[in-house]
């Protein structure tokens, strides 16, 4: 039989031991709470990092963005500015090139004395025998033609409204070329000067779309864009015509059905012109085409 001593000992153990695990039992309780506080904090910096990660993710991709954009761009400018539209650069002594200056000063030589026919009568007549090779080939006289359009798309693309006529002076010289090239190759009977005459008044959609169609590059199309929205004009045929400038929208024209060249802002004007035109009417309607020229 044990003794009392030992009995309270036990006791006493048994009631430390109790309270130790009433005491872990509490704190496990209480701990509890905490440690779901901490998950759920846990958590919620979780999804917070993982949204300042996908924020900072979405604003690089859309700098980056930017950055190739304005690269492109720039890669563009300088691709325009780099670009010749088509043409072929050749020596400076090249027989297109002295071609191109001495054909070029008769011209304005011709209008300054006369008119704008004359200044094309003027620079035929000062290089029909120096530069025959030239009008006698069409290769040539194509490479002239490009450098024509090559420097009229550089005027376009520099978009200054005070350089006056000279965007349509290299439209003209290509206007008149392409037909001489034609006129030898008899798929075309005689000049139209008409067309020469409306692109020295033509505006910046006529002579935006004119150079654009002869240029193999894009260079042009977002001057296009800009300008696509101004009303194409046209010059009536009849040199008696009573409209400012005889200027006319081109949608509103009426043109000759037999030779598909001249236009004109109205049937009376037609009927004035045909004692005039009449003479060219019938060798134009031998080589005319089936539909209205593209200008």
């Amino acid at each position: 039989m044990p003794s009392k001593k030992k009995a309270r000992g036990k006791a006493r153990a048994r009631r430390v031991a109790k309270s130790r695990k009433a005491r872990e039992e509490d704190a496990a309780v209480n701990v509890a709470p905490q440690i779901q506080r901490l998950q759920i904090g846990n958590n919620n910096n979780q999804d917070e990092d993982e949204d300042a990660l996908l924020e900072d993710a979405i604003n690089l991709a859309a700098a980056e963005k930017e950055e190739l954009g304005a690269a492109a761009k720039n890669d563009e400018a300088n691709n325009s500015k780099n670009c010749l539209h088509g043409f072929v650069t050749f020596p400076r002594d090249h027989v297109c090139g002295a071609f191109i200056d001495s054909y070029a000063q008769a011209f304005f030589d011709g209008c300054e004395s006369n008119s704008l026919y004359a200044g094309f009568d003027n620079g035929y007549e000062a290089t029909k025998i120096k530069y025959a090779e030239v009008w006698n080939d069409a290769d040539k006289m194509q490479l002239v033609i490009a450098f024509f359009v090559c420097n009229g798309a550089e005027k376009v693309l520099d978009g200054d409204s005070d350089l006056g006529y000279s965007r349509c002076y290299d439209a003209m010289f290509v206007s008149f070329l392409e037909q001489w090239i034609a006129i030898t190759q008899k798929t075309q009977a005689s000049c139209h000067w008409s067309q020469m005459a409306e692109l020295y008044k033509s505006d910046k959609h006529t002579l935006v779309s004119f150079f654009r169609k002869r240029i193999p590059c894009k260079c042009l199309d977002e001057r296009y864009k800009e300008v696509k929205s101004i009303t194409k004009m046209g010059l009536c045929a009849n040199q008696n015509c009573s409209l400012p400038d005889r200027m006319v929208e081109r949608s509103k024209m009426l043109y000759c059905t037999q030779c598909c060249v001249e236009n004109y802002c109205s049937r009376e004007c037609q009927v004035a012109d045909w004692p005039g035109h009449k003479q060219y009417c019938l060798i134009d309607k031998l080589t005319a085409p089936k539909s209205r020229q593209k200008r």
